[in-house]
């Protein structure tokens, strides 16, 4: 657990460090990122973590987990995220700048963060999904493709071992994998209104982890049998799209593109529930669907969720002038 550890704590620097390589492109002083930085990380522990007890229903029973034991894991990423804004909160009124361009330059270093977290699972163990023999194994009914020795995923990257040494897909590897394409598109966007990095990072990462979330057979965090993390990001998801349509010019905002987005976005999560009951077998006309076809219209789904919220953002956080080459906005 301490290399796990160390291992954050490098991950957390090397964060920071890209948060701080993002200063003079939002015009942030140096005195502003490093009250950010020294604020950020001991705030999202606290806020994941207290956040985690709040929703987790087995502690709110149980109690059985003391809230300072932090070695022990438990956090929640939402939590961290709200962590995060307080610290930006905090640091642009300590020093007068924008919360907006705080979050703006921590939005990268905040997916490498996520990304560093996720590859840091290997050393503890988490992050793993269904077994590698069970998912090919045409009695369980769970992928279209039928292998009988797929032994060569049993090793890192591709696999990691449970308690009981059985080997299972590492999902947190994809999670990784999607924080880093992250990382890369808010690297290389162009300049738009404050605030438009933060949104797009949250949105992508909350859209990835409705699928990414389903594909976790470790501890995942439910209310029954609704995991609490792919509810938060079907309303986060909700909330960014109202955001970004409230902060489009009063010319181009329209009721009916509203509602036909908020629409779209609750229709394609009621197909992801739908198939969250076929994955589990619950409903009678689609057990002939292998679990592969049904992550596969989960991330279809994901995607136009995602879409849906990127149009608006598109036009609630418009391109500035200085990084078109023109005197007016696009």
């Amino acid at each position: 657990m301490s290399t796990y550890w160390m291992a954050i704590a490098g991950c957390a620097l090397l964060s920071f460090a890209l948060t701080a390589a993002q200063k003079n492109r939002y015009h942030l002083k140096w005195n502003t990122v490093i009250l950010f930085g020294c604020l950020a990380v001991p705030l999202a522990l606290l806020a994941g973590r207290g956040v985690y007890f709040l929703v987790s229903l087995d502690w709110i029973v149980s109690r059985q987990i003391p809230f300072w034991q932090m070695a022990e894991g438990k956090f929640l990423l939402y939590g961290a995220v709200l962590g995060g804004i307080l610290a930006a909160v905090i640091a642009a009124g300590a020093t007068r700048q924008r919360t907006a361009g705080i979050l703006d330059a921590a939005a990268a270093g905040a997916a490498l963060m996520i990304a560093g977290e996720r590859f840091c699972e290997y050393l503890i163990g988490m992050g793993y999904g269904i077994g590698i023999q069970e998912w090919f194994d045409p009695i369980y009914e769970w992928s279209m493709i039928e292998w009988e020795n797929p032994e060569i995923l049993y090793r890192f990257p591709f696999g990691i071992q449970d308690y009981y040494h059985d080997w299972h897909f590492a999902v947190n590897l994809l999670e990784g994998i999607w924080a880093i394409v992250i990382v890369i598109v808010l690297l290389k966007g162009r300049q738009r209104r404050p605030g438009a990095a933060a949104v797009r990072m949250m949105a992508m990462y909350a859209a990835g982890q409705i699928v990414l979330e389903s594909l976790r057979k470790d501890e995942v965090l439910k209310w029954s049998f609704v995991q609490v993390n792919q509810l938060l990001s079907a309303v986060i998801l909700v909330g960014l799209l109202l955001l970004c349509w409230i902060l489009q010019d009063a010319e181009v905002r329209k009721w009916r593109e509203l509602l036909l987005s908020v629409g779209g976005i609750l229709l394609l999560a009621g197909v992801v529930i739908l198939m969250e009951f076929a994955l589990d077998q619950k409903i009678v006309f689609l057990y002939w669907m292998r679990g592969d076809v049904s992550y596969l219209i989960e991330a279809l789904c994901c995607v136009g969720m995602l879409l849906l919220v990127m149009k608006a953002w598109r036009k609630g956080f418009p391109i500035l002038a200085e990084d078109t080459g023109k005197g007016t906005r696009k």
